[in-house]
């Protein structure tokens, strides 16, 4: 995969700009032997550009600014990854100079642009597809396609809610409350039959002896 960050990037993106272009563009190209990113840069201490790629798994080629310096260097990498034997490229970029991977032979060439985005006449008469992705604006993030052939959808062990367990719980207490109820009321309305003078003093009255009273 070569990409031409200039062209499908922009010149000095700002880190989340790069970043979520960047992951587009490798979503959208799908599987791959590696991806190398060429740019124009004179920080040698500090580039923030090239730990950004890194962290994404894109090789960062960073080259001194001239004319058409990131497309050289990216084709000069082509050159060497033919001889090793790749026989397919995807490009991110338009530019012209990418026209002449065409020329080899049992090559396959794919251009990876945005809608909207130039494409040189005779990269597009040599490429065998050209894909345009929806253009990104600031703020927006790509979908991510998990390898694991996991949905996305996560399941979620939730636990109840306070009020529900506090509902749940006592139900069996209730339960057996009531029948307490019951019996007690039973057992008070058997008492005033066996012992009616008992509804007067809340007690039975202990029978007596002859002769006690």
């Amino acid at each position: 995969m070569l990409i031409d960050l200039e062209n499908v990037v922009g010149f000095r993106p700002k880190r989340r700009t790069l970043r979520t272009r960047m992951t587009a563009l490798l979503e959208a190209a799908g599987p791959r032997h590696h991806a190398v990113a060429a740019y124009a840069s004179l920080e040698d201490t500090d580039d923030v550009t090239a730990s950004t790629l890194a962290a994404l798994g894109v090789a960062p080629l960073r080259v001194t600014p001239a004319p058409d310096a990131a497309e050289l260097a990216l084709l000069a990498h082509a050159r060497r990854m033919q001889a090793d034997g790749c026989a397919s490229f995807t490009v991110c970029s338009g530019d012209h100079a990418f026209a002449v991977l065409g020329d080899a032979d049992a090559l396959t060439l794919d251009v990876l642009v945005w809608q909207g985005q130039p494409v040189a006449t005779g990269l597009a008469a040599v490429a065998d597809h050209v894909r345009r992705l929806p253009r990104l604006v600031e703020g927006d993030v790509p979908v991510r396609h998990k390898a694991t052939g996991n949905s996305g959808h996560r399941t979620q062990h939730r636990t109840p809610s306070r009020s529900t367990r506090q509902t749940q719980v006592p139900s069996n207490g209730l339960v057996t409350g009531f029948a307490t109820g019951i019996g007690i009321a039973l057992g008070a309305r058997l008492g005033s039959v066996l012992w009616p003078g008992a509804n007067r003093r809340g007690a039975p009255r202990t029978a007596l002896a002859p002769g006690d009273e």
